[in-house]
């Protein structure tokens, strides 16, 4: 993980110095933002444990089950610090943060009334990353090489509702920031000059949640009926697909 970090500050350096000699001091080429959409496949093998077992517990007054979980999707917000061309290439930077959830929902029927139970799984995350890539034509760029560090904290949270009643919900939430990485690749349409583009990306994340805790410091068990806290809670990332919307000017 260091490697990767201390990559991608050596090509900011570099890329910065090469900027500066060839186009003057301050200027960093098309900077900007952009904003979209993404969804990300995770691997967790002990919340769908504590899904099946659920399932398992009120199977006779279940009207719906829950499903397992695997494939959050949320909104993306960024900034491109700058964005250089060299020689039929071009680099750049970008910071971005990322909110993901995957809720699944179960209704139970005890006597005459049903009971709402609700499981979600929610990742923030803030990344830095580099882009790599080259122009195929003037309205097509292919990114060639996406990598960035993604710093990330990870919510489970059970919640239930009676009628009538207030709803009672468990918040656990990681102890410590995970550090992952992302490597994606992906093509870029430009709508309107290079001031506004289309990009769409494809690639696989990876990061790691272990034990999750509410602020009183209790761990999320294997199921509801044990006290042996759940050691892992999301295994790994997986395949991930974002498509967004770029805005450029140049500085």
């Amino acid at each position: 993980m260091q490697k990767i970090i201390y990559i991608l500050s050596f090509l900011f350096l570099v890329t910065f110095k090469i900027g500066a000699q060839d186009f003057g001091f301050g200027c960093l080429g098309l900077v900007g933002g952009f904003a979209g959409y993404g969804m990300q496949t995770y691997q967790t093998k002990g919340i769908n444990e504590r899904v099946d077992f659920f399932n398992s517990l009120y199977k006779d007054s279940l009207v719906s089950p829950l499903n397992n979980f695997g494939q959050a999707a949320g909104y993306r917000f960024g900034i491109n610090f700058f964005n250089q061309k060299f020689s039929g290439f071009n680099l750049s930077f970008k910071g971005f943060y990322q909110k993901l959830s995957e809720k699944n929902k179960a209704i139970i029927k005890s006597g005459t009334i049903e009971i709402a139970k609700t499981f979600e799984v929610k990742i923030a995350s803030f990344g830095l990353g580099v882009d790599f890539g080259t122009h195929i034509t003037e309205i097509l760029n292919w990114k060639i090489l996406k990598v960035a560090v993604i710093f990330s904290q990870a919510d489970f949270i059970e919640s239930e509702d009676r009628p009538g009643l207030l709803t009672e919900k468990n918040d656990y939430k990681s102890s410590k920031t995970n550090i992952g990485y992302s490597l994606t690749t992906g093509f870029v349409v430009y709508l309107i000059g290079n001031y506004i583009s289309l990009e769409g990306s494809a690639g696989y994340n990876l990061f790691r949640f272990e034990q999750l805790k509410k602020e009183d410091g209790t761990s999320l068990t294997v199921n509801e009926k044990s006290n042996q806290p759940m050691p892992v809670a999301i295994d790994n990332g997986g395949l991930a697909g974002v498509i967004q919307l770029n805005f450029s000017f140049p500085l």
